[in-house]
C-alpha cells in the first residue's frame, strides 16, 4: 500500500468516528473525534466519547492526505474539528494549570504547524503560541525526565521541535533541543534495551509509548543533520532496538507502531540499512493486524481505535523527508 492510499484509507476511517451528523447537530460534541466507529460499536456498549487530542489527531491524518493528494476531500471534516478544538480547549488545557495539558499541546503544535502549512491558514496561531509556551516552559524547567505516556516529556520535545521548526521559531526550538541535549546527548548511556521495557499502566490503563522510541524522535526531530546525533542512533541505540514486533500485554499495537516510527525517522537521518530492515519487519506485522489502515490496540481489545490509527499513520510517515511529509 503506498502513502496516499494508506492516509486516504485512514482518513475514510476516521470520519466514522466523527461526532457529527446525523449523531448531533449542535452542541459540545459536535465535531470532537470518539476512539471509536460511531454507529457500528457503540451498538456493542461502547457509547460515544469526547476526546481531545483524539480529535487533534484526526485533523493531523487529514491534514497529511490533504498534502499528499492536492485534494480537499476531508476539508469539512478538518473545519469541524477545528471548530470543536476552538471551542473547548480551555476545558482541557487548564488556563492557569501550568503542567496540565502537556499532552494536548504537543498535538496542539503539532496540528496548527501542519495545517498553516497545508492551507496557508493563520487563524490557529494563537492558540499555537499558548500551546507551545506551555511546552518549552516545561521542558526549560525538567531536568530528570520520568513522566510516560500522557507525561512523556520526549514526545513532547519531538512535537514542539518539529513544530518550531517548521515555523521558524528558533526561540522555541532551543527549548526542546536544550532539554534533549542536556537529558540525553550528555548521557553515556541514554538507552535501555527496548523490547526489555517494563510495562506500565497509565491514565486508562494505557501503555502506548515507548521511551527509548520518543527519546529518539526527540533526538532527530532537534538534530537529525547533525553527526553527533546520527552517531548516537547508530552506536548506542540500534543494537537495543527490536528487531521484529514485540508482543506485549497493554496496547501493543501503538507501542509497536511508536518503535517503527523512531526506527523510520533513523534511517531517514542516516541511511543505515538495518534500521529500515527492522521498520520494515515491526511494519509489516501491524500491516496484517490492521483493517483499511486502521488498528486496534491489541488482539485482546480488538475494536479499530481513532488514536492507534494516528500512530500507525505517523509510523508510515516517518521514512519520508519533511518536505514529503509537510
Amino acid at each position: 500500500m503506498n502513502l496516499e492510499r494508506h492516509f486516504r484509507a485512514a482518513s475514510d476511517f476516521l470520519i466514522g468516528c466523527q461526532v457529527i451528523e446525523p449523531y448531533v447537530l449542535e452542541g459540545t460534541l459536535r465535531g470532537c473525534v470518539c476512539p471509536w466507529e460511531i454507529g457500528t460499536h457503540d451498538r456493542e456498549g461502547f457509547t460515544i466519547l469526547e476526546d481531545f487530542h483524539d480529535t487533534l489527531e484526526a485533523i493531523w491524518v487529514w491534514c497529511y492526505y490533504t498534502k499528499l493528494s492536492g485534494k480537499e476531500t476531508f476539508e469539512p471534516n478538518i473545519q469541524k474539528g477545528w471548530d470543536y478544538v476552538d471551542a473547548n480547549w480551555k476545558r482541557f488545557i487548564p488556563l492557569n494549570q501550568k503542567t496540565e495539558g502537556l499532552y494536548d499541546c504537543s498535538h496542539v503544535v503539532l496540528n496548527c504547524a501542519l495545517h498553516e502549512k497545508v492551507f496557508a491558514d493563520k487563524s490557529h496561531r494563537s492558540l499555537f503560541d499558548f500551546a507551545a509556551k506551555r511546552l518549552a516552559d516545561y521542558l526549560s524547567k525538567t531536568r530528570s525526565p520520568a513522566g510516560k505516556e500522557y507525561f512523556d516529556p520526549w514526545w513532547m520535545a519531538a512535537s514542539l521541535a518539529q513544530a518550531s521548526h517548521l515555523w521558524n521559531q528558533q526561540n522555541l526550538f532551543e527549548a526542546a533541543a536544550n532539554f534533549v541535549k542536556h537529558c540525553l546527548v550528555e548521557k553515556t548511556i541514554p538507552f535501555s534495551k527496548v523490547e526489555k521495557e517494563p510495562s506500565y499502566r497509565g491514565a486508562g490503563g494505557h501503555n502506548f509509548f515507548s521511551i527509548n522510541a520518543n527519546k529518539v524522535l526527540a533526538l532527530l526531530s532537534c538534530f537529525s543533520s547533525e553527526a553527533f546525533a546520527q552517531r548516537i542512533v547508530i552506536e548506542k541505540f540500534l543494537h537495543l532496538a527490536p528487531k521484529q514486533f514485540i508482543e506485549r500485554r497493554t496496547d501493543e499495537n501503538a507501542w509497536n507502531a511508536n518503535v517503527a516510527a523512531a526506527l523510520g525517522k533513523c534511517y531517514l537521518s542516516t541511511s543505515h540499512k538495518e534500521f529500515i530492515r527492522r521498520y520494515f519487519a515491526i511494519m509489516s506485522d501491524l500491516e496484517a493486524r490492521a483493517s483499511d489502515s486502521a488498528l486496534p490496540r491489541s488482539k485482546k481489545f480488538p475494536i479499530r481505535e481513532s488514536w492507534v490509527t494516528f500512530f500507525y499513520a505517523y509510523a508510515y510517515a516517518s521514512v519520508f523527508s519533511e518536505l514529503d511529509a509537510e
